[in-house]
């Protein structure tokens, strides 16, 4: 209401913010406060502002006190009343309007969080693809008993972890060796059950 009014009381002087600033040797900032209702003058500047308009200190400030021609020194008590119940109410605003922005800018910042993991699982999930870093290497095993020759092989990743194997007559004689893990303990167990049985036993490729 008191910024309203001093807002229409100034325009209705043809004064800018800046004159009216300079004319109560105020900023212009300082009025454009009190036009926003981010502030309010004091009793004694709201006075000095009712005198430049011509208007008594009540029309300022929309009441009812009723002013002789010079403010009595009760007038002057009720305004500064009135003015600190104002500025009572610019206070709590301004609480409320710093809550409602942190609010707003925590909301933002977890959106934008938010946005930010949803877009990295995106690209994770679009880019992987299951054992593109995977390095395999098959051991070929050659066996030898009475002239006939047996082959197999094991196929494991750089982590030693069997991906395939087989040979022949594996399913009849080797079934035993898969539910090993490890590359290496299958093979130490293969060459030992091979010579075991009287096989040759050679790795013939790397």
């Amino acid at each position: 209401m008191l910024g309203e009014n001093i807002k229409i009381l100034r325009k209705q002087k043809g004064l800018s913010q800046e004159t009216l600033a300079q004319q109560l040797n105020v900023v212009r900032q300082t009025v454009s406060k009190w036009e926003k209702g981010l502030s309010v003058p004091d009793a004694e500047m709201l006075n000095t502002i009712s005198e430049l308009f011509e208007v008594p200190v009540s029309t300022l400030l929309g009441s009812t006190i009723e002013e002789p021609e010079k403010t009595s020194d009760s007038a002057m008590e009720e305004i500064a009343k009135q003015l600190a119940v104002l500025n009572e109410q610019l206070a709590k605003q301004s609480v409320r309007r710093k809550r409602t922005v942190r609010k707003v800018v925590t909301g933002i910042v977890i959106a934008i969080a938010a946005l930010i993991v949803l877009t990295a699982a995106a690209l994770f999930l679009f880019s992987y693809k299951p054992g593109k870093d995977l390095v395999l290497t098959t051991k070929n095993i050659e066996c030898i008993l009475d002239g006939e020759v047996y082959h197999y092989y094991i196929t494991y990743d750089q982590k030693n972890r069997i991906h395939s194997y087989g040979g022949d007559n594996w399913s009849e004689n080797l079934d035993r060796f898969g539910n090993y893990d490890k590359a290496d303990e299958m093979i130490d167990d293969l060459e030992k059950y091979f010579i075991g049985q009287g096989y040759s036993f050679k790795i013939v490729e790397d």
